[in-house]
């Protein structure tokens, strides 16, 4: 299972400084944003449930994009309420 994310490249920026304490976030490559959705994960707990793949950071339009899976030996609804937390998290 996936789930599609888009978010403004300031969005991802303003997440880390307000919710998680960070000064600075460098977004320069799809290593960039790998390392900064698997922070939010650890962040919020769900490292151990989903999974980041398909990275891309646009800069003509600002918009980074990527998709959660979910790992194995979990249910739908794991699943399910993993991304509803996740999406909480970065849309309040």
């Amino acid at each position: 299972m996936k789930h599609s994310f888009r978010l403004k490249r300031s969005r991802l920026k303003s997440i880390f400084s307000e919710k998680m304490g960070f000064k600075k976030l460098i977004l320069e490559n799809k290593n960039d944003v790998q390392n900064a959705i698997n922070s939010i994960l650890m962040y919020i707990e769900l490292e151990d449930k989903l999974v980041p793949v398909n990275y891309t950071n646009n800069f003509l339009d600002n918009f980074i994009s990527f998709e959660l899976t979910l790992k194995p030996d979990f249910d739908k609804k794991v699943f399910f309420d993993s991304i509803r937390k996740f999406e909480g998290f970065i849309t309040d």
